[in-house]
């Protein structure tokens, strides 16, 4: 008789001590596939930068009022997205995106 509570007691104890274990695998199953599924529609969102694009324009155009056939290339390189600007074929300015509507400049 003492041998099966024992038992018993045993696998009680065991479940107790396995439930914390079930719950930070299911935090972690969902957080893998939360976050995998955001990575998956950002790198498919495609190259859409025309609103960057014109932004990026208008902030540096804004900083030298003067300059005037200006043109915008986006690059983006996973890490960040840079614009680069021209007049003509000579490259004026590289800036870096830093959200919606802000821009740093990296150098030329």
């Amino acid at each position: 008789m003492e041998y099966s509570k024992l038992v018993l007691r045993s696998v009680v104890e065991r479940e107790w001590l396995m439930k914390p274990i079930y719950v930070l695998m299911t935090v972690l199953v969902l957080a893998v596939a939360f976050f995998g599924y955001n990575y998956f529609v950002n790198l498919n969102a495609g190259g859409n930068f025309g609103a960057i694009e014109r932004e990026a324009l208008a902030f540096y155009q804004q900083q030298n009022p003067t300059l005037t056939n200006l043109s915008a290339e986006v690059i983006d390189y996973g890490c960040h997205i840079e614009v680069e600007i021209r007049q003509g074929t000579q490259r004026l300015a590289r800036l870096g995106v830093a959200g919606q509507g802000n821009f740093y400049e990296i150098g030329r």
